[in-house]
């Protein structure tokens, strides 16, 4: 990479992942799904089929450390590649193309903003930008919304967006060992894909977003102009005064990331919407089931999970047997109506991915060992959501939003409603940045700041920290983790999950966990704090060393994070509650 603000006048920039130094031409993938939550395969990282945004440059760097291009393996759908392809690649008659809600770009002039990626990050931050009085050019494949999203009900309505959901439910439900359900007690929904996109093609339509279909070929920028360059794949170019890559974890291609990270994980799923027989009998299908660890996928003949007793049948009570080296998942599931369910199973975080073969199959045993019976499949899904990794670098000419810019939460894959709820003000953020009237690298290194600040890098390195103890955790592990979690006060594990709590409400939230937790849970909470590269990461973090943007407050965050850890254990010996009181 040539930093911004070098000697060199003039930079191509598309894939810092040039295999040799010099001038190197580079072509990447870049998926153009609708969808937050991208989905992975294994092999043929090389083939791009439908849905896919293609980029060339040519670029002076040198070799990229292998972990890099480990970690965009993983961002592309690793081994699992084909599927998110197939996945990425479906099509819907029923939502229209963006080429008929949105006015055509003028080639004559220059965007002040060229949004790539046409997905609900795109989108919405299209909208929001034009919004605030900005010409944006929005480039991107023309295809459709395709992956099932479901939402906490008070988030969507909090940004006006309730009547997007076609499904509610009242409640939702949790298994984390047989006879122990867990009930949370907040309204799940399910978004209407065909309703979001139509809203939010309406808000780019009245707010002036203008579109360019295709696919983005090469970028050219100079550190001391005010506009990069655009060609597109048909020769066509568009000038820009700031670049935001929308377009899912695998545009990780175009960006450069921090160093000394952990590494990227998977969360994977396999579902279906089917018209089945017995969801009912084994369900409360009012209740969105959102988490059901039970290991009913193994050990059991047809419709007997029902029947289990404790001491009876080795995958009764706990369900551990043969569980040692056994990668946890759960089955995730909504009645949509009487006799037509989503149901899929989920692996929440592991590395490598948890392949979607192995998730089909415990599905399918799930299912008939629990009486249920599949009439018809109306459609699969395979998701693959990147998690965690490396947050990317400040000092680049282009920048990013939604997953492309790692807005997803590490230790849950959840990133649709943060997107959506981060884009007005990024917008306007980006709004009052470009009136300054600066050069495209020191416009895209301040715009870089806005998205990730010190303190929200804090806490997603916690949240790292999270992500990286849930991988490593066996399903009985698991089980007490979330039974745990789901026993704290509400605005901790409600804020945990929306990204909300700020690094200091982040420590306060650890501090409960180990008050709440059993000792075994305790013991690895402290171990991977002290022991773990994720712990030492989110030290670093926290006291500003992984930035290298030390100062008087975070070595003050430094001893606070310190002084939480011996707070933490105290807790734990003495059992004082009120610590954290």
């Amino acid at each position: 990479m040539i930093p911004v603000g070098t000697s060199v006048q003039s930079n191509k920039i598309i894939s810092p992942t040039s295999l040799q130094p010099g001038a190197v031409k580079h072509t990447v993938q870049l998926p153009q799904s609708p969808c937050s939550s991208f989905k992975s395969n294994r092999r043929q990282q090389r083939s791009a089929k439908a849905g896919l945004t293609r980029a060339v440059a040519t670029t002076q760097a040198p070799a990229r450390p292998s972990v890099d291009r480990s970690n965009q393996l993983v961002r592309e759908g690793s081994y699992e590649s084909p599927l998110v392809h197939h996945q990425a690649a479906k099509e819907d008659e029923e939502q229209p193309l963006i080429a008929h809600s949105l006015q055509t770009f003028n080639l004559d002039e220059a965007a002040d903003v060229c949004v790539i990626g046409c997905g609900p990050a795109g989108l919405a931050l299209s909208s929001e930008l034009a919004k605030q009085g900005l010409s944006v050019c929005l480039i991107g494949n023309d295809v459709p919304f395709v992956n099932n999203y479901g939402v906490w009900v008070d988030e969507f309505r909090d940004l006006g967006l309730e009547k997007n959901l076609n499904r509610i439910w009242q409640d939702a439900l949790c298994y984390f060992g047989e006879d122990k359900e867990v009930r949370i007690g907040r309204q799940y929904g399910r978004v209407c894909r065909r309703k979001l996109r139509k809203h939010l093609l309406q808000r780019c339509q009245t707010n002036g977003v203008q579109f360019m279909a295709g696919m983005m070929d090469e970028l050219e920028t100079e550190q001391t102009s005010d506009t990069a360059t655009i060609r597109l794949a048909d020769g066509q170019v568009v000038r820009s005064r700031l670049i935001v890559v929308a377009a899912g974890a695998a545009a990780g291609k175009f960006l450069h990331y921090e160093e000394a990270a952990p590494a990227v994980a998977a969360q994977t799923a396999y579902g279906i919407e089917a018209e089945v027989e017995g969801y009912e009998d084994n369900y409360d299908a009012e209740s969105m089931l959102f988490m059901d660890f039970r290991r009913h996928h193994t050990g059991l003949w047809p419709d007997t999970a029902h029947k289990l007793q404790d001491f009876e049948h080795p995958a009764a009570g706990e369900g551990v047997w043969g569980a040692q080296e056994e990668v946890p998942s759960f089955l995730y599931g909504m009645a949509l109506q009487p006799g037509r369910v989503f149901l899929e199973e989920t692996c929440l975080v592991t590395k490598p991915a948890l392949p979607f073969a192995v998730l089909k199959r415990r599905l399918e045993r799930r299912l008939k060992a629990m009486g249920i019976k599949v009439k018809k499949i109306h459609e699969e899904e395979w998701s693959f959501i990147p998690v965690g990794g490396p947050l990317p670098v400040a000092q680049q000419p282009i920048t990013a939003f939604g997953a492309a810019a790692n807005l997803v939460h590490p230790a849950t894959g959840y990133s649709i409603a943060r997107s959506l709820r981060e884009a007005p003000a990024f917008a306007e953020e980006v709004a009052n940045l470009l009136r300054k009237q600066q050069a495209v690298g020191d416009t895209a290194e301040s715009v870089w700041d806005a998205l990730w600040p010190q303190e929200k890098r804090r806490q997603a390195a916690f949240h790292v920290f999270g992500m990286e103890l849930l991988a490593q955790l066996d399903i009985k592990s698991t089980n007490n983790f979330f039974s745990t979690f789901f026993r704290l006060p509400d605005r901790y594990w409600r804020g945990f999950l929306a990204s909300s709590l700020s690094s200091r409400q982040l420590i306060l939230f650890a501090m409960w966990m180990m008050v709440r937790a059993p000792p075994s849970i305790q013991f690895k909470l402290m171990q991977h704090m002290l022991l773990d590269p994720a712990g030492k990461y989110m030290l670093r973090t926290y006291a500003g060393l992984q930035t290298g943007k030390t100062h008087a407050g975070n070595a003050n965050m430094m001893m606070a994070t310190a002084a939480a850890i011996m707070l933490l254990a105290a807790a734990v010996t003495y059992e004082l509650p009120h610590l954290v009181s």
